[in-house]
C-alpha cells in the first residue's frame, strides 16, 4: 500500500471511531437517567426518564441509602449503611467500578462543586467524611454538631451547610472546613438545600422548613405536612416531601406559605428534578416506586416501580 492510500485509509478509520464517540454521547445525552437506591434489596434501580422505566438494577453493598452524582466525571457516589462502604457507579456503562471502606455508615453525600472531593456525613460520630475521588479513598474528616444528616454545596458562597438533627441546628462551614456560622432550626432537621443565597431545611418532628438567608443569617419558618423530609426549590416554589401525609407540599416563596398539595406515592422521602426535561422525580420509601411529575403544571406523569424501599437521599439524576 502506498503512502496515499494509507493516509486514506487512517482518515476513514479515524473518521469512523470519531462518528461513534459522537453517537455514544448523543446517546446518553437523549437519555437521561435517575439512580434509585433501595434500601431493602441492596440495590440501585437505573430508570430512564425518557422511556419512563427501569432499564438495569445493579447490585450494591448493604442498605444504600446517599446518593451523589459527579456529572463531569461520570460517576455516581453511593453510601452503603448495612456494610460501611460506598460503591463508585460508571454511569456511562452502569457497572461498579470501585469499592470504598469506610469506618462507619455513610448516611448523607454530596460532591464539590469541581467534583474533586466527596463529603459523607458519618452519623454516628459526629463527622464529615472528605474523599478524594481522583485517589478513591478518605483523605480527611472533620468534627459537626450531634447526628449530622443532610450535607450540600452552595455554590454561590462556596459553603459546605450540614443538618444536625438532634441539636436542632445548622452549620455553614467555609472552603477550608472551618465552621462560619450554626444557627437554629425547627426540630429535627434532615434534608437540605440551597440556591442563591438562601439554604433550607426540612424539620421532620415540628412540621416545618426553616428558611436561612445566608447574607444576613436571618431566618423564616414555614409550615407545611406531617413529617417533611426534604426539599427542593423551583423558580418562585419551594416542594417538599411530607411523609406522614404521603404528599408534596408546594410553598410560595414570594410569601413564604404553603399553597396547596400533591398526593405522593407512600412515605415519601427525596426529590430532584432534571431541568432539560421540566421533570421532577419523588422517591417512594413505603411503596417501593418513584413518582414523576410534569414541573410546568404539576401534574403527575407516571409512578414507576422500583426496588424496595426507594430512598436516594440527595442528588439522583444525571442531568
Amino acid at each position: 500500500m502506498n503512502s496515499y492510500n494509507t493516509k486514506i485509509t487512517l482518515i476513514i478509520l479515524l473518521s469512523f471511531f470519531l462518528s461513534l464517540i459522537y453517537f455514544y454521547d448523543d446517546f446518553f445525552e437523549i437519555h437521561p437517567k435517575a439512580y434509585i437506591t433501595n434500601q431493602g434489596d441492596n440495590t440501585v434501580s437505573v430508570v430512564d426518564l425518557n422511556a419512563l422505566e427501569v432499564i438495569k438494577t445493579i447490585k450494591v453493598g448493604i442498605a444504600p441509602l446517599g446518593i451523589t452524582i459527579l456529572k463531569e466525571k461520570n460517576l455516581s457516589f453511593i453510601g452503603n449503611v448495612g456494610t460501611d462502604d460506598i460503591s463508585v457507579i460508571n454511569t456511562r456503562t452502569d457497572q461498579i467500578i470501585k469499592t470504598i471502606k469506610l469506618n462507619t455508615a455513610p448516611l448523607s453525600l454530596t460532591s464539590s462543586p469541581d467534583e474533586t472531593k466527596v463529603y459523607v456525613t458519618d452519623w454516628f460520630k459526629n463527622n464529615i467524611l472528605i474523599i478524594s475521588v481522583k485517589e478513591m479513598k478518605v483523605i480527611d474528616s472533620f468534627k459537626v454538631g450531634k447526628t449530622p444528616s443532610g450535607v450540600i454545596f452552595n455554590e454561590k458562597y462556596n459553603y459546605l451547610i450540614v443538618t444536625n438533627r438532634d441539636s436542632n441546628s445548622v452549620e455553614i462551614y467555609n472552603k477550608n472546613n472551618n465552621l462560619i456560622k450554626k444557627l437554629e432550626t425547627g426540630k429535627h432537621p434532615f434534608g437540605v438545600y440551597t440556591k442563591g443565597k438562601y439554604a433550607y431545611t426540612a424539620n421532620v418532628y415540628d412540621d416545618t422548613v426553616t428558611v436561612i438567608d445566608l447574607e444576613n443569617w436571618s431566618s423564616k419558618v414555614i409550615k407545611v405536612g406531617a413529617h417533611p423530609y426534604n426539599m427542593l426549590t423551583h423558580n418562585n416554589l419551594g416542594i417538599v416531601t411530607n411523609t406522614i401525609d404521603d404528599s408534596l407540599s408546594i410553598i410560595d416563596l414570594k410569601i413564604n406559605k404553603e399553597i396547596k398539595t400533591i398526593n405522593t406515592g407512600e412515605t415519601p422521602e427525596n426529590l430532584d428534578i432534571h431541568q432539560k426535561l421540566n421533570m421532577l422525580v419523588v422517591t417512594n420509601w413505603g411503596s417501593d416506586s418513584i413518582s414523576v411529575y410534569d414541573l410546568k403544571n404539576l401534574t403527575l406523569i407516571k409512578e414507576i416501580k422500583t426496588g424496595a424501599q426507594s430512598r436516594s437521599f440527595g442528588d439522583f439524576i444525571l442531568q
